[in-house]
């Protein structure tokens, strides 16, 4: 969460929630205060809500866009790596994730192929 912290202030536009896999949500917004973290919201999972999302391990990291759409996810890895995500996010908010846009084109592509002349 600290390389998150930074990162999620020089984005107001996108909101940043740590959800607890297996801590109450009491706890995880205990660290975020002690640690100072002013742009990060605690939460718990609500619901079928984790096993929804497929998340099978403590740590997963999505970032969904203005439509709910999952537009990247990851396991492991620096929150760094994040930034074109919410770039790409804040200049659009309902942006289509890049390998969904890229195969929707394909099916159109395999569509128009396939209608009568």
């Amino acid at each position: 969460m600290r390389s998150l912290d930074p990162i999620a202030s020089k984005y107001p536009d996108v909101t940043f929630y740590v959800v607890s896999y297996n801590e109450p949500v009491e706890t995880i917004a205990e660290y975020i205060e002690e640690g100072g973290y002013t742009d990060v919201i605690p939460a718990g999972p609500v619901g079928t809500m984790l096993a929804d999302l497929q998340v099978t391990r403590q740590m997963a990291m999505m970032v969904v866009n203005g439509n709910g759409m999952i537009y990247h996810r990851q396991v492991k890895g620096s929150a760094s790596t994040w930034e074109p995500y919410f770039e790409a996010l804040t200049t659009d908010p309902k942006a289509i994730p890049p390998e969904v846009e890229i195969q929707r084109q394909k099916d159109q592509r395999q569509q128009d192929l396939q209608l009568p002349s």
